[in-house]
């Protein structure tokens, strides 16, 4: 009878055997596999929060544009005191200025990326004519500025 119940006994505890789990070879090759993985992954998805940041740059230049334009048609003159008339956007990626002509009939807007931040290294402008101008870039992202045109994305050109 006890052969019997250590029988069940034996039948209920789970059974270890040699072959189950993961051999350190195996682990190792997972890990090797996820480190390949995050090595493209993580500065592919570096270059796409690059990008997404770079249209804060570019309307807050034409939306400037635009406010500098409304207080022409009304004042004739972009300049208000020793400034430009209008007041710049507010942004934590990047520092906005505007430069008025002496005359007061011409302007110019920058964009610049934050110091210390992603959008470091980017520059942008816009004139009242409405030439945009990529002024400075990050190293790798395509031909030595000045461009003639707001560069968006890795290697274009303009």
């Amino acid at each position: 009878m006890s052969d019997v119940r250590s029988k069940a006994r034996r039948r209920m505890q789970p059974a270890l055997c040699a072959g189950s789990g993961f051999s350190l070879i195996e682990l190792m090759v997972a890990l090797a596999i996820g480190a390949i993985v995050a090595a493209t992954a993580i500065p592919a998805y570096r270059e796409h929060v690059m990008r997404s940041h770079i249209p804060e740059a570019t309307s807050g230049l034409l939306l400037t544009a635009m406010r500098l334009e409304q207080y022409y048609q009304d004042h004739r003159s972009y300049r208000k005191d020793d400034d430009c008339a209008v007041v710049m956007p507010a942004s934590g990626r990047f520092s906005f200025r505007c430069k008025p002509g002496d005359d007061g009939q011409s302007f110019l807007l920058t964009a610049t990326g934050a110091t210390g931040e992603l959008m470091q290294g980017f520059a942008f402008t816009l004139d009242q004519a409405g030439n945009a101008q990529t002024i400075e870039l990050p190293d790798g992202w395509g031909d030595k500025p000045p461009l003639k045109c707001w560069i968006t994305r890795k290697g274009a050109k303009c």
